[in-house]
């Protein structure tokens, strides 16, 4: 399957040509995104919605991953996966929590996991936020950008 649209250009829906997304305001110039999925199609869609923001961002296909990535890298922000193999985003979620500056990390669960109690769930196991799967690119936009700038409080989007 093609991507959606291709990095660097303006990302348009694939039948009606209608523009997904207005161009961006400037992303924080060092804030680096963590995206932990499983599912390549839905890593490299927001791969490219981060990068068409201006967001640089490091990825992994699952928490064990995301455990070994938050070792060695500064991460501002995490977008999490909560179904995926070896370790999924609830456990890692918790492991995050329980280690250094982990406490006050923002991390988003993005999820197909739509009913309230998943979202509960999420919640409890330590996510900032949750977004459901499907999500339209603005929507994962204005939630990063919110937390990125400090002014999340687990509101939900």
């Amino acid at each position: 399957m093609q991507p959606p649209f291709r990095p660097g250009s303006t990302p348009r829906h694939p039948t009606s040509g209608e523009l997904l997304l207005t161009p961006p305001r400037p992303a924080p110039a060092e804030a680096t995104i963590l995206v932990v999925e499983n599912e390549a199609n839905n890593r490299c869609l927001m791969e490219q919605i981060l990068g068409f923001a201006g967001y640089r961002y490091r990825s992994a296909t699952n928490g064990l991953e995301a455990l070994d990535v938050l070792d060695h890298e500064h991460i501002d922000l995490v977008l999490i996966d909560l179904s995926m193999p070896v370790l999924d985003g609830y456990r890692a979620t918790e492991i995050i929590r329980q280690r250094p500056g982990g406490a006050t990390l923002p991390i988003v669960a993005v999820t197909a996991h739509a009913m309230s109690e998943d979202r509960e769930l999420a919640l409890q196991s330590g996510c900032t936020d949750y977004l459901a799967k499907p999500y339209r690119a603005t929507d994962l936009l204005r939630v990063v950008e919110r937390l990125l700038r400090g002014m999340g409080d687990s509101e939900g989007s």
